[in-house]
């Protein structure tokens, strides 16, 4: 195993801690008859450990040179299906499944993307990831960590923080403090206009040295006059700004300016 070195430009960094793996483990607590998608498998330490459950595993590497390690190392395992493919591509065949990953940086916004589009399907995720990203996922309204990320992936997910990572459990170590947290689907309904709710959510943050007002406007409300009546109507100060709004008043705003044929 020790051939397969981690390629920067993937930004890969390859869990080597036992114990963190198997604490892992325990946060997606595989069982027999589960399909377990996981994201990256690197050089398979944890797909190693979730096989040992007898869940069926579909392991989406898009390194095609640790491929042929990760065939050989599973290929008398019929519960474990090896993937070739870009993860963000890939649309799966099942139901129901739970998802696992140690996500580089530049693809974790995309991949909780992903999760909230098939999250009907998704059980739970378990998701490593850099703790500053974590730490913005389960933000709430009011601090700087607030954000459209946020918003989306709390609308239909809680979002806890299970435990941090420190570098030394990594080949290589990487410069920064990494945590696992864990998304559990909210039983919640989708919001009754979720085209409008995104753009007016995205809308809102565009600038965040401006307050809310004069982000929406004239992009989205033509008037200042009009838009100081419409955040009245929500319940919103004039002078708020996008980060002290929370998701369900980002929810009310939609509806109002639907209703005003605004959106």
């Amino acid at each position: 195993m020790q051939a397969y070195h981690p390629k920067k430009r993937l930004g890969q960094n390859f869990l080597t801690s036992d114990k963190i793996i198997s604490k892992i483990a325990e946060v997606i607590d595989p069982h027999p008859g589960e399909r377990i998608i996981e994201i990256g498998p690197g050089r398979g330490a944890l797909t190693v450990r979730l096989a040992e459950s007898s869940a069926s595993i579909t392991a989406v590497e898009f390194d095609r040179d640790l491929i042929a390690h990760l065939s050989r190392l599973f290929g008398t395992n019929e519960k474990v299906e090896v993937l070739n493919q870009d993860f963000l591509l890939y649309e799966p065949p099942y139901e129901r499944f739970k998802l696992v990953g140690n996500l580089p940086y530049n693809i974790t916004s995309p991949v909780v993307d992903w999760c909230v589009r098939h999250r009907e399907a998704v059980d739970c995720a378990c998701f490593m990831i850099q703790k500053e990203v974590a730490r913005r996922l389960s933000s709430s309204p009011g601090g700087k960590d607030w954000s459209p990320l946020a918003i989306f992936t709390q609308l239909h997910f809680d979002v806890r923080i299970c435990f941090d990572v420190a570098p030394k459990h990594f080949e290589p170590p990487p410069k920064v403090i990494s945590s696992v947290v864990e998304l559990t689907p909210r039983e919640t309904a989708p919001p009754e206009y979720p085209q409008q709710f995104e753009r007016l959510v995205r809308q809102s943050f565009k600038s965040r040295r401006k307050v809310l007002s004069n982000n929406l406007v004239p992009d989205l409300i033509g008037e200042m006059s009009a838009a100081k009546v419409i955040l009245e109507e929500a319940g919103l100060a004039t002078n708020c700004r996008a980060e002290q709004v929370s998701t369900e008043q980002f929810l009310k705003l939609t509806k109002l300016l639907v209703s005003y044929n605004i959106m």
